[in-house]
């Protein structure tokens, strides 16, 4: 019996020596891991989808492989609200290897012109975070988060109209029509608009192609013919804008 005891005693110290010295492995694995960030490329639109590519890499210098691997970044307004979520799974990253992937951070257009549609309009600070998970020899999980601030151009920033005059002649309205593209992508798409008078009579409607490259303004009149019957002292204007990526309106602007 007392040979028992010790056999156990013995295991016991033996168990507790190997899983410090898992621990300490684990974590010289975890801490001389390295891994970083290229440089970021242009975004693309594709499909509604305005995605910015990430590329990263991981060398894994340690003892043990790294599995399941999480990068998942969530984007979310100045209120709180969320703007789009995106996931990268790398299955497994064995000992002593190196890796290279791309982490795609979408946004879904059409999503955000009916949903938060002031970020068509309104520049804005939006809020990353970032989450990655991982798993040391299948046992050990890790886990990290942080989070960083994005700046966000609008595509239609200080959208406007001028002064709307009208031409008791030619039977017409005339309206100014400004904004800039502060977005990183092509403003191409068909801008329409229809006039009400203030009893909410329909005056006219029109249309006109729009097309602003990024960093650029926009700055053109509209010539609508109306019934000058129906003028009233003051109205609105109803705008619609379509492109290949997202629809929308109407934005409703007095005169």
């Amino acid at each position: 019996m007392r040979q028992v005891v010790r056999a156990l005693g013995w295991a016991t110290r033996i168990l507790w020596v190997a899983i410090i010295i898992f621990g300490l492995t684990v974590a010289y694995s975890a801490t001389n891991l390295q891994a970083g960030v290229g440089q970021p490329q242009p975004p693309l639109v594709s499909n509604g989808l305005m995605t910015l590519a990430l590329p990263f890499y991981i060398n894994n210098t340690g003892f043990y492989s790294i599995s399941g691997l999480n990068i998942t970044t969530e984007i979310r307004d100045h209120n709180g609200t969320s703007v789009s979520t995106s996931t990268t799974l790398v299955p497994l990253i064995p000992a002593d290897s190196f890796v290279e992937r791309t982490h795609n951070i979408s946004v879904s257009l059409p999503y955000m012109a009916q949903n938060l549609t002031y970020l068509v309009f309104e520049d804005s600070n939006l809020t990353i975070n970032v989450l990655i998970a991982m798993m040391f020899a299948h046992a050990v999980s890790l886990q990290m988060s942080a989070n960083t601030t994005l700046w966000w151009g609008a595509p239609l920033s200080n959208f406007a109209i001028g002064e709307i005059s009208a031409d008791l002649i030619a039977q017409e309205m005339i309206v100014p029509l400004n904004f800039e593209n502060h977005s990183p992508v092509y403003i191409d798409g068909t801008l329409r608009l229809e006039i009400y008078n203030g009893n909410n009579q329909h005056l006219g409607s029109g249309m006109m192609d729009v097309s602003v490259p990024p960093g650029h303004m926009y700055d053109d009149r509209l010539e609508v013919s109306v019934d000058v019957s129906k003028l009233t002292e003051k109205g609105e204007v109803h705008f619609y804008f379509e492109t290949s990526t997202f629809s929308l309106g109407p934005i409703i602007m007095s005169w």
